[in-house]
This record gives C-alpha cells, sequence and structure tokens, in this order.
C-alpha cells in the first residue's frame, strides 16, 4: 500500500460546539463538529497563539481511492505505528484515510511504515 506525506504541518484545535469556521483555519484539512465541541484540522502557522490545539503534527494519505468495504487499512496502519510506540489521529473521508502523527516521531514512524512494506511517496 502506498501513503502520500503531506508536506504542511498541521495543528488540532479546539473551539466550542457552535463556533463557525474561523477565516485563519481557511486550510483546514477537517472540521469535526459535535454537541460538545469543534475539532478543525489546519496549518499550524495559521492557527492563533490564543486558540487551544496541540501543534506540529505530519500527515499521511492513503492514496487511491478506498471503497467502503475495504477493510482494516488505519488498524494495520496503527498497529505497525503502536507497536513502535507512537500515537495517531486517524481521520476518514469519502475517498481515503489520513493518519497524523507528532512530528517528533516521523523518523521513526517512516522507518516502521516501511519495514511493514508500505511505500511512502515523498
Amino acid at each position: 500500500m502506498k501513503l502520500q506525506f503531506l508536506e504542511t504541518t498541521y495543528s488540532v484545535c479546539q473551539l466550542a460546539a457552535n463556533t463557525s469556521i474561523p477565516d485563519w483555519a481557511n486550510s483546514y484539512m477537517a472540521v469535526i463538529r459535535t454537541d460538545d465541541e469543534t475539532t478543525i484540522i489546519t496549518a499550524t502557522d495559521a492557527v492563533p497563539k490564543t486558540v487551544k490545539a496541540e501543534h506540529d503534527f505530519a500527515c499521511f494519505r492513503v492514496t487511491g481511492k478506498l471503497e467502503f468495504d475495504v477493510i482494516g487499512v488505519i488498524a494495520a496502519i496503527s498497529q505497525v505505528l503502536a507497536e513502535s510506540e507512537i500515537p495517531i489521529l486517524s481521520v476518514s473521508t469519502y475517498n481515503t484515510d489520513y493518519f497524523l502523527i507528532a512530528n517528533a516521531n516521523l523518523d521513526l514512524a517512516r522507518l516502521s511504515l516501511r519495514r511493514a512494506g508500505y511505500e511512502i511517496l515523498n
């Protein structure tokens, strides 16, 4: 399986549940809204210092379109990274899966994924 490394450094931001998408989040990757909160994953350099956020995440995208009946993609990736004690945050779209890891773990993640047979583009 091929994974595309995305060059942007991301932050995971927490806002109030009823918050509109702010102007600073114009390059967001994901917006997740629940009755408890709004989470925005966006480029780190866009996030104001006043926003509650975890910063400095790298991101990989599973290449190609995944059909809805494909089983275990994130499970397999998370198992490889868990064995190297690397936590992930996964996000799925209609077409594919993304996973974020702390940039501090990026070299070990690349090594672990390659050893497990994943091809990393970039």
